[in-house]
């Protein structure tokens, strides 16, 4: 029997620990996360401003990232200023292209860490998709194209920053890591410090925050996005 569960929990963790360390490392702010993780049926894009990225390889599966308004502009402007641009040139609103394009480019070196962490640990491979992030004022429930899709397989990692609730929705296709030796292959302490081990692209970041063209993502076809822009609006 696979035991596809206690794989995708050790995968859930790798995202947090990836996560708090990228974004207090970006921002400077305290970033933390929910010591329990939930299991949820389905994976939504939500409100304000969601983001997904699909992963493919020796093991597949989608991410979606969710905040909150207030979520979203603290990250940003945080960001930002650690970087040096003046506040006064910051945007203001949520739902400006500088501050989803932003959350994109921050979801890019979220799943390109976890890509590594994870291959460092079980020595998988796999690669993703461009992120897309939009303003939503709805829900939109998205699901991997695989028909070992097992609702089981569906988890919910809750994070704040500054007091702001933010959140990651993971789903997998039905997978086990085993070792060969017989050894738990969960039990492998991955080094700390993934921050400043793999490093992260302030330049790219920065460059994104300037960017108004709307990314686009790669192998997504099924999914309107004109559809979902104008819904949305």
């Amino acid at each position: 029997m696979i035991k596809a569960n206690k794989t995708l929990n050790a995968i859930s963790k790798i995202f947090c620990e990836v996560t708090k360390e990228l974004l207090e490392s970006i921002t400077q702010k305290n970033v933390t996360y929910a010591k329990t993780i939930q299991k949820i049926p389905l994976v939504h894009l939500r409100p304000d401003i969601g983001c997904f990225v699909l992963f493919s390889g020796d093991y597949a599966g989608l991410m979606i990232m969710n905040f909150t308004a207030e979520a979203a502009m603290s990250i940003y402007r945080n960001q930002m200023i650690n970087m040096g641009l003046p506040e006064e040139e910051l945007a203001v609103e949520y739902t400006a292209d500088e501050i989803v394009d932003s959350i994109g480019e921050l979801m890019n070196q979220i799943i390109g860490s976890v890509r590594r962490q994870i291959e460092a640990q079980y020595d998988l491979v796999s690669s993703n998709t461009q992120p897309k992030a939009i303003a939503l004022t709805t829900s939109i429930v998205l699901s991997i194209d695989t028909p070992e899709f097992d609702k089981d397989l569906c988890r919910k990692l809750s994070f704040k920053i500054e007091g702001h609730p933010f959140h990651i929705e993971l789903s997998m296709e039905k997978t086990e890591f085993v070792a060969l030796d017989g050894e738990d292959v969960h039990a492998v302490k991955i080094g700390s410090g993934a921050a400043s081990e793999n490093g992260f692209d302030f330049d790219a970041m920065k460059e994104a925050a300037d960017k108004t063209k709307p990314k686009t993502t790669q192998g997504n076809q099924d999914i309107d996005f004109d559809a979902l822009f104008d819904a949305n609006k």
